[in-house]
């Protein structure tokens, strides 16, 4: 019979994928919702900005949150205010409606992704099972985010802007109830109060450098971003000054130590931020160069989603055989020759021969890397740390994809140069894609030198 755990991790992994379909999901829909609300250029950006940035900030605290106050009421909670938003979303009628809308959405986000992820490590040992929980989880959450692009563009083509927020209302109910259903009540939560002081540090920290990415990716060093990075860089200075200090710190700096998280950590920053950026480049070249309109290049996403969701839950399987380095870095070594192969994409090109193959490579890279990727962060940690390390992971995706866009676009708009036709703008997102590649050839390295028998397991050694 099918255990309630594992309907339990269905359920979590379908909140994960509506979360991360949210980040992405807009994008195809902004021109649109540009219009309808009269949004001057100068404020389009916070549609996205306003949920990323709550959504990538919050996240540690939330998991820390969920290690000392419980993490079920929170979550639950999360989704409920996720919904909410959702609807508020849908309905806006004015800009300041909306932004608000996906700040709200973006806390909700980060109150379930932190706490979702460490129920399942939390309730699995070691192992086998655990290995293909986390894999599922790998699986929707890649497939989501670049999924996104597929269902934005059907949804605004075929219901209008509203539903790509409104579509999120029975769903997240639907989860909200399913959970509240399934999820045991926590056993023993520790159950002691956050240092609101440290949670402002890096809070207020983590929102200084995301707006700092966001605004180096619109404007090029400016005075704006120059400013947010500074004040990042202090408020993250102090964290780390006063947590080191402390006798219950938020983040204990030793999980960083342990060889699975760290290797995860670096690994997820880097990759996150690569892939973001190579799709990013991927889209644009098929709407700008090839002329494709949002749905074709929606559809044009479709074969990666399904790669994903196939072959990620087997390679979690895979890593409790032969360890976490092996899939990880053969994964890294994949999407190194994706992007390589979609920076030759000519001008004159086309999707089945210039797009598809390296898109492909793309796919088999990640379903080959996500996985091990977040067994590894859960190697090792202890059960009171199960929530920190969660939100830890999840920021580091969060923030490498905003880094790695806000750099990469900086390398493709300085290629592209003066000119603007479509052979200049073919040179740009070729730099930016090389610089892709670049930098999944930088996480492949970490990988390498993971200790081989991270993540080995037991039963993995006698199947």
């Amino acid at each position: 019979m099918f255990r309630r755990m594992w309907w339990t991790v269905i359920a979590l992994c379908a909140a994960q994928f509506v979360l991360i379909l949210d980040v992405v999901i807009i994008n195809v829909a902004i021109p649109v919702i540009r219009s309808d609300l009269g949004l001057l250029d100068s404020r389009v950006s916070l549609t996205g900005t306003a949920y990323t940035l709550t959504f990538g900030s919050l996240l540690v605290v939330a998991g820390r949150a969920g290690d000392r106050l419980g993490r079920r009421a929170l979550l639950l909670g999360g989704l409920a205010l996720f919904v909410l938003a959702s609807l508020l979303a849908g309905l806006s009628q004015v800009d300041w409606q909306l932004f608000t809308a996906r700040a709200l959405q973006g806390t909700g986000a980060a109150l379930v992704s932190a706490n979702a992820l460490a129920a399942i490590t939390a309730s699995l040992p070691e192992g086998a099972e655990r290995n293909r929980a986390l894999g599922l989880w790998a699986a929707v959450g890649s497939a989501g985010a670049i999924a996104g692009q597929l269902v934005g563009g059907a949804v605004t083509e075929f219901l209008g802007w509203r539903w790509i927020f409104l579509i999120n209302v029975p769903i997240g109910a639907a989860v909200v109830v399913a959970l509240a259903v399934l999820m045991r009540r926590d056993a023993d939560p520790v159950r002691r109060p956050l240092a609101f002081g440290a949670s402002a540090l890096l809070t207020g920290g983590l929102v200084s450098g995301v707006l700092a990415l966001t605004w180096l990716a619109e404007d090029g060093v400016r005075t704006r971003a120059g400013l947010a990075a500074l004040i990042a860089a202090v408020l993250l200075g102090t964290f780390v000054h006063a947590e080191r200090r402390s006798a219950e710190p938020l983040l204990r700096l030793a999980l960083l130590r342990l060889p699975g998280v760290r290797t995860a950590n670096v690994t997820l920053l880097l990759n996150a931020g690569a892939l973001g950026a190579t799709m990013f480049f991927a889209t644009l070249y098929l709407q700008v160069v090839l002329g494709h309109s949002a749905f074709a290049v929606g559809l044009a996403f479709a074969p990666i989603t399904v790669v994903v969701l196939v072959i990620s839950p087997r390679v979690a399987a895979l890593t409790g055989r032969v360890g976490v380095r092996r899939p990880l870095t053969a994964g890294l070594v994949l999407l190194v020759a994706g992007a390589l192969l979609l920076a030759r994409a000519p001008v004159g090109g086309s999707y089945w021969a210039d797009v598809l193959p390296g898109m492909l490579l793309l796919a088999l890279g990640s379903a080959l890397a996500f996985a091990p990727t977040f067994i590894a962060a859960s190697i090792g940690v202890g059960p009171d740390d199960h929530g920190a390390s969660s939100g830890l992971i999840n920021s580091a995706q969060e923030i490498g994809a905003a880094l790695g866009l806000a750099t990469l676009a900086l390398v493709a708009n300085w290629a592209t140069g003066p000119g603007a036709g479509p052979g200049a703008l073919a040179t740009g997102y070729r730099a930016g894609l090389i610089g892709a590649a670049a930098c999944f050839a930088l996480a492949a390295v970490v990988a390498a030198t993971t200790p081989a028998s991270l993540g080995k397991t037991r039963e993995g050694a006698h199947t």
